[in-house]
């Protein structure tokens, strides 16, 4: 998984961002972004072709005199006041990232109840800083300045941002946002009690109340006609929507099903290279810590643990960010890798600029969940999953297990084993070519749930369902099932898509690496992963916000647009020389 601190979403450094042809952006104007206008407008959703009004202060008392002129000395002061304003509620996601942590982590399971009243009155003081009068006021001053002469980029792009949050907060009801906060740690809970008893119907109630809250916040907040899905989707990848969804998903389903197929008559058969084996938990997590360690997270400034879903909490700073993960005794693959994805989301929270993240700076945080997906998938697949990483490294696990693991079974034997494909009931134990199978059947059910076409008492069986259709196999109960995943607990809808479009933007930005990185794939087999690490810290990690969406920056780091192609193609050289396939070539149905 992601993030925890969703709500708030993610992270990163700001910098000076060159154009193309090498130069900077003008910092001395904002005409043309859409996020301040003149005029009192109503809220618009992100993405759909229209910017963002500010909505103007009630109380004149926080109103800012911009004094006889309204240039840099009186934008320079709102902007400081802002700052303030948004460093407080930095402040506060913090502490509910911590609170969340805890409950995941640590938290004795009766105390239930309690965290979700502390979550609920944090929630209530966070509503009301983000759309006090003073934010307002500093936003309809900002406005009033424009352009901003002597701002950065990034203090430019954090007052667009600020002025987004603003708009969609205040339409927000202060008492559905403390519902929100209450429901989050309850929902958790009983989804956990459900999963331990095998029962859907335990959570089927707080999934209902999900998708009321989310309908009562798209009809608030959203411009009337607002599709929920929508609504929901753009929470987390600005821009993004069902229309734009279903073509993505159209041009992958076909060729990975026949992917799947053609694979699965090639070889038949499961690997049972370690069946039987049964592997330490804690030698295991020794091993997982020395992965995450040497890519580059930083445990001065980071926790690994372990809880019931692997997750990344960022606690408001790049100097306190907690990773977690799971583990099985009779499987090795899974908490490693889990691991290898969480600190990939770890590393990018640790490579943001500490002062404009400690300021609460919007754009140090990045455009969409997609992109943040794509670095614990690039870490994870592109790199975890890759031969050379394993030469280098299943010397290190043979020697931790010596009493366990077959000394005769050689590095190739493993990156085999890791990189089988064989349609599983488990999401984040799934292949990395059925794994978009299991998103485009999330996707499906969630847009069923909120435009109503689907009931939520429906989703075992149509889940067992789909399954069948896409993977050609069934759950044997509601925990191997719909009940595999904590997103819903926690009301995220419109989140698995970003893992899709991780995935996508992971093949397009490591290609990208490998031709301007001499020898990557050296440095993987000898364990080397500082010049990786810098260069995505430099291309995507400092970027922040500093472009309006993750599309933007993925074409400004790559050249290309997203296209499914270059995963498909991914796919297809990997698979078909691990599979010794006569037509691995894939073509996307458009």
């Amino acid at each position: 998984m992601a993030l925890v601190s969703l709500r708030q979403h993610c992270c990163c450094r700001s910098s000076l961002i060159p154009t193309r042809s090498g130069r900077s952006r003008n910092s001395s104007s904002i005409s043309g972004l859409p996020y301040l206008r003149r005029e009192s407008a109503s809220i618009r959703v992100p993405g759909r072709g229209g910017g963002f009004g500010v909505a103007r202060a009630s109380n004149s008392s926080s109103s800012i005199s911009m004094g006889g002129d309204e240039g840099s000395t009186g934008a320079r002061e709102a902007f400081e006041q802002l700052k303030e304003k948004l460093k407080e509620i930095s402040c506060l996601e913090g502490v509910t990232a911590l609170l969340t942590w805890d409950q995941q982590v640590y938290m004795p399971p009766n105390g239930v109840a309690t965290r979700g009243a502390q979550q609920e009155v944090i929630a209530r003081v966070a509503h009301a800083h983000k759309t006090s009068d003073a934010i307002g006021a500093a936003l309809e001053a900002l406005s009033r300045a424009e352009p901003l002469h002597g701002f950065t980029p990034a203090e430019i792009a954090s007052v667009r941002e600020a002025a987004r949050e603003y708009n969609r907060t205040k339409k927000k009801p202060v008492e559905l946002a403390a519902r929100a906060a209450a429901l989050e740690a309850n929902g958790v809970a009983a989804w956990q009690k459900a999963r331990k008893e095998n029962d859907f119907a335990i959570f089927a109630p707080v999934l209902q109340e999900w998708i009321d809250i989310a309908r009562e916040e798209t009809a608030a907040v959203a411009d009337p006609g607002t599709d929920v899905y929508d609504y929901c989707l753009d929470r987390f990848e600005r821009g993004l929507t069902v229309a734009r969804l279903e073509p993505l998903f159209a041009s992958l389903k076909t060729p990975l099903i026949a992917l799947v197929k053609q694979i699965r008559a090639k070889s038949d058969t499961t690997n049972d290279l370690l069946d039987g084996v049964e592997l330490s938990v804690d030698t295991q997590m020794v091993v997982a810590r020395q992965f995450a360690e040497e890519i580059g997270f930083d445990f001065a400034s980071g926790r690994f643990d372990v809880s019931t879903h692997p997750m990344t909490i960022p606690v408001g700073s790049p100097f306190d960010v907690r990773i977690t993960s799971r583990f099985r005794e009779t499987e090795l693959s899974s908490g490693l890798l889990a691991t290898l994805h969480e600190a990939g989301h770890g590393l990018y929270e640790q490579g943001l600029d500490a002062q404009a993240r400690a300021d609460g700076l919007p754009a140090s945080k990045p455009p969409g969940m997609g992109l943040h997906e794509s670095q614990s998938l690039l870490w994870e697949k592109q790199v975890g999953m890759s031969m050379e990483f394993w030469e280098h490294y299943w010397p290190v696990v043979q020697r931790r297990f010596s009493d366990s693991l077959n000394p005769a079974i050689a590095a190739s034997d493993y990156h085999k084993l890791i990189n089988e494909v064989r349609p599983g009931m488990i999401r984040v134990e799934a292949d990395e070519v059925s794994y978009p199978l299991h998103i485009l059947l999330r996707f499906e059910i969630e847009k069923g749930l909120l435009d109503g076409s689907l009931q939520v008492a429906d989703i075992p069986a149509i889940w067992n369902q789909k399954m069948e259709e896409y993977l050609g196999i069934v759950p044997k109960d509601d925990v191997e099932g719909c009940l595999q995943d904590i997103h819903w607990s926690m009301g995220l809808f419109g989140y698995f898509p970003t893992y899709t479009l991780g995935a996508v933007y992971a093949s397009m930005i490591f290609l990208t690496a490998e031709k301007q990185i001499p020898g990557l794939r050296k440095q993987i087999q000898d364990g080397k992963f500082s010049q990786l690490r810098e260069w995505l810290r430099d291309k995507i990690h400092s970027v922040g916000s500093l472009y309006e969406t993750a599309d933007e920056l993925i074409e400004q780091v790559t050249g290309s647009k997203l296209d499914a192609k270059c995963f498909l193609d991914y796919l297809s050289r990997k698979y078909g020389a691990l599979y010794n396939l006569s037509t691995p070539e894939l073509s996307t149905s458009r």
